[in-house]
């Protein structure tokens, strides 16, 4: 049983009784409206009759039929109809037309119930009862003549059913269209609440992005500098007693490398603000012998190797400033990693140009103080299980390549070393010379030449 079912059957009840009791208290008032002497013979039903009776009983029958016209509307109609023909001719007089209020009830609820195709017929049955049941009353009462009589019983059988059906369908489709529009706005609801949740989930997704981007740039910053600070704090504590002036220019380095630091700090904080334009990166395959010539200074045994195309173009022509980032991420990552893991190294950086189809950037190192297959272990760890304690450089690097569709090979060499391999693949489309990028980083290179000369000269005037 339904949680509704209660109510609609207290509704049924409540229609029906209603019904019943209006149509059986005019009934009882029927007689004293009319007046006797204005009456034809046979028009007035006298109370208390047998055929008083039969019309009261008639009406309760039908009012009984009407507490199942909702579950059984065809049915419910024909019998409340046939019941209004057989009254016709057994009970004639002006109370006969009380037993039309039961069929207009059962009309008004059955007709929006059933398809229209399957109800016209049932309507048109219990018009053409009504009909022949008004037209039998009238002629056995007295009240007319054909043809006057069959003209007045087709109007009545056609209002009380066929206005009571039109306006009862009008009604249901009014319903209809309402609970369409409820259905279409709670849809629409629904929707901008699944838009809203999906442009929250796209900008949690966004947020996350840039936030790894962050971490990525933050990462490689520190590694970077801080790792470089180390080599050359180690150098000036062997230099202290035995070369004091090389200890000098080893402190000068690392105060570099921490002005280096913290510029590059405060250019990532920066991109983080929302107001003022944040300091873009210059890094690029260009700015690649600085990044070298930086750490070869420190004391790190590297040098770089640029293989240029076969033809008159230049190195990292088809190369993006994204892609000529992430190579240039990845090269002082991996140079990072060797001067941590293999202190002491000899690392190869190798820029490839010479395939049509791509950029192959390779970072070698000989492994020579690695400690063998220990720190090949370690090294693996850093991009594998960076939660137990190794660090994040290699998923850093893994992230980038990502980003540019390139491939990304890192693992031991035969000769107990380690190699980085990025593979970029190059884009013909909207390519940008690169003679900007070189004419940038010559002069940050020159920038950073003179930074030290300054600091050189106050050191001495000092």
């Amino acid at each position: 049983m339904t949680s509704d079912t209660s109510p609609r059957r207290a509704v049924a009840i409540a229609t029906a009784l209603a019904c019943w009791v209006l149509a059986l208290v005019l009934l009882a008032i029927v007689p004293s409206l009319v007046p006797p002497d204005g009456a034809a013979p046979g028009a007035l039903t006298p109370q208390w009759s047998g055929r008083w009776w039969a019309t009261a009983g008639t009406i309760t029958l039908q009012s009984a039929a009407l507490l199942v016209v909702r579950r059984a509307p065809i049915t419910a109609v024909g019998i409340i109809a046939a019941l209004a023909l057989a009254l016709g001719p057994v009970a004639p007089g002006v109370a006969y037309t009380l037993s039309h209020l039961p069929v207009l009830v059962a009309v008004f609820l059955a007709a929006p119930r059933r398809p229209w195709g399957t109800i016209r017929l049932v309507l048109t049955a219990t018009a053409l009862a009504i009909t022949l049941g008004t037209l039998a009353n009238a002629l056995l009462s007295g009240l007319g003549t054909m043809p006057g009589v069959l003209g007045e019983a087709l109007v009545q059988g056609a209002g009380v059913v066929g206005i009571t059906a039109l306006v009862s369908l009008a009604l249901a489709s009014i319903r209809t269209a309402r609970e369409a529009q409820r259905l279409e706005l709670a849809a629409l609801d629904r929707e901008r609440d699944a838009l809203a949740r999906e442009r929250e989930a796209l900008v949690r997704a966004t947020a996350s992005e840039e936030r790894a981007a962050m971490a990525r740039e933050l990462h490689d910053i520190a590694a970077h500098h801080l790792s470089g600070i180390a080599l050359v704090a180690a150098a000036a504590d062997r230099q202290i007693d035995r070369d004091p002036r090389a200890a000098h220019e080893s402190v000068r380095q690392v105060r570099t490398q921490t002005r280096a630091v913290l510029d590059d700090i405060r250019r990532v904080v920066g991109l983080l603000r929302e107001s003022g334009p944040a300091e873009r990166s210059v890094e690029n395959l260009a700015t690649v012998s600085a990044l070298v010539g930086a750490r070869a200074e420190a004391g790190m045994p590297v040098r770089l190797e640029q293989i240029p195309p076969s033809g008159a173009g230049a190195v990292g022509d088809g190369i993006g400033p994204l892609a000529q980032l992430v190579a240039y991420r990845m090269i002082q990552e991996a140079l990072t990693n060797a001067a941590e893991h293999a202190p002491g190294a000899s690392c190869l950086v190798t820029i490839d140009d010479t395939e049509a189809a791509e950029l192959v950037v390779t970072v070698h190192d000989d492994g020579a103080m690695a400690g063998g297959d220990a720190d090949d272990a370690t090294r693996a760890g850093d991009a594998d299980d960076a939660g137990s304690g190794g660090g994040y450089g290699l998923i850093g690097m893994r992230e980038r390549a990502g980003l540019i569709d390139a491939e990304l090979e890192h693992g031991p060499t035969a000769d107990s070393g380690w190699r980085v391999q990025l593979r970029i693949p190059r884009d013909r489309t909207g390519v940008q010379a690169p003679s900007d990028d070189r004419e940038r980083g010559r002069r940050l290179e020159q920038e950073q030449e003179q930074e030290q000369e300054q600091e050189q000269e106050q050191e001495q005037a000092r």
